[in-house]
């Protein structure tokens, strides 16, 4: 059994890291289980631990003055509400587990000394969380040893050349997909960071540019998404939706549990009259920090905005009517973006990142019903962004803001 390594404690508590038992492989998963214990005689509340509440991780590497890896929540700038904390008794500890896959397949191979930092997280409605001194409260500084990708080795790409496709990938380069088809572990080098979609912030763009490329490469893609599967089974999610989406751009049948949904689908665009029982109800934020904002559309075109600010209690509400040329813009929309498909990823959001809800209805029973909610990023980024930013010019006022919106532009 592996120790957990523990820092100083402070005020009578303290934090430990458990490292993990061998070496680990970059792109593979990278896991570290944080430990707070209370060792003191008054009962604590602390950030970080309370399961699915959003979080996110700042990752500062070594530098001349700390030698070492520090790994912190990134949410200290946020008020967080009372269910973000954890009650921490006397005698009592608390665990979770950091998630360092994506910032391991950066930062690269190496013996790397880290340590975990706790700084002090803001709550509103009174309740006091416990705080260390200024500079933070650190855990022990246990060593990982990361070892390079396997996977990618194995297919000749080596150090040098999988720098010079993050290049490539992070400009958006046009012919990254031909120099990716022209190497035996293209496909491969695409699969693994299509992984990083399940990463919040900034990296998870990289991940979607990433499976753009992997579905555009077609059959090889698809079969280098299925053997990841195996190599980095933290992305399994990801890797999943990768085949999926791939298969659809393909022009594949739908699976037999959504053939039912896109036959109908397919139906409501090319037979208007068949509109009757189609309904469409899009959130994009309902929260006390961003306000309300609900679009239902039904098949007649008749469409209802309801919107609410921030520091507003009572909702203002807009009709608008669409025509036909519009609702078909919004049927080859949810086509186009495989609305069946689409699932969220992500566990965790940013801190206060809004999640989008859509329910499509195109008639009665379950089988024509598809109902989801993802985090922000997810749809912005993702294949759903198409729709998204559809509805969003829908819900939008002002001459112009839905005159835009017209068929056959997917």
């Amino acid at each position: 059994m592996v120790d957990i390594v523990w820092g100083v404690s402070l005020e009578g508590v303290r934090f430990g890291l458990v490292p993990p038992d061998g070496a680990l492989e970059a792109g593979g998963t990278v896991g570290l289980t944080l430990v707070a214990e209370n060792r003191g005689s008054a009962e604590v509340w602390l950030f970080g631990f309370a399961p699915g509440y959003p979080r996110s991780l700042r990752f500062s590497p070594p530098k001349q003055d700390r030698p070492y890896i520090r790994v912190s929540f990134a949410d200290v700038n946020v008020l967080h509400a009372p269910d973000a904390f954890v009650r921490l008794r006397p005698g009592e500890s608390l665990r979770t587990v950091l998630d360092l896959s994506f910032a391991f397949d950066r930062r690269g191979v190496g013996r790397w000394p880290i340590a975990f930092g706790y700084d002090a997280v803001r709550a509103s409605a009174g309740l006091r969380p416990w705080a260390p001194p200024v500079g933070g409260a650190l855990s022990g500084i246990p060593e990982l040893l990361v070892t390079a990708p396997r996977s990618l080795r194995d297919a000749g790409i080596d150090e040098a050349t999988e720098r010079a496709l993050d290049d490539a990938l992070l400009r958006g380069d046009p012919a990254l997909v031909e120099r990716l088809r022209a190497l035996p572990g293209g496909a491969a080098y695409a699969a693994l960071r299509a992984a990083r979609v399940l990463s919040p912030g900034s990296e998870a763009s990289t991940g979607w540019q990433a499976m753009d490329v992997l579905t555009r490469l077609g059959e090889p893609g698809i079969l280098a998404a299925e053997r990841a599967i195996d190599d980095v089974p933290h992305a399994i999610p990801a890797l999943v939706f990768a085949v999926a989406w791939a298969l659809h751009r393909l022009g594949r049948e739908a699976p037999p549990e959504h053939l039912g949904f896109v036959t109908a689908l397919t139906e409501l665009i090319e037979q208007p009259d068949r509109r009757g029982n189609f309904l469409l109800s899009w959130t994009p934020y309902d929260s006390p920090v961003h306000g309300e904002r609900r679009l239902q559309i039904f098949g007649g075109g008749e469409a209802v905005v309801v919107s609410r600010g921030p520091s507003e209690n009572v909702p203002t509400t807009r009709r608008i009517r669409l025509n036909a040329m519009q609702m078909t813009a919004l049927l080859e929309a949810l086509r186009y973006s495989a609305v069946w498909l689409l699932t969220p990823l992500r566990e965790r959001g940013m801190p206060d990142e809004p999640r989008p809800a859509l329910e499509v209805r195109l008639g009665l029973g379950d089988a024509f019903v598809r109902q989801l909610a993802a985090w922000n990023g997810e749809w912005r980024q993702g294949p759903g962004a198409h729709i998204a930013d559809l509805l969003d010019r829908l819900c939008a006022e002002g001459p112009g803001a839905r005159e835009s919106v017209r068929p056959s532009a997917f």
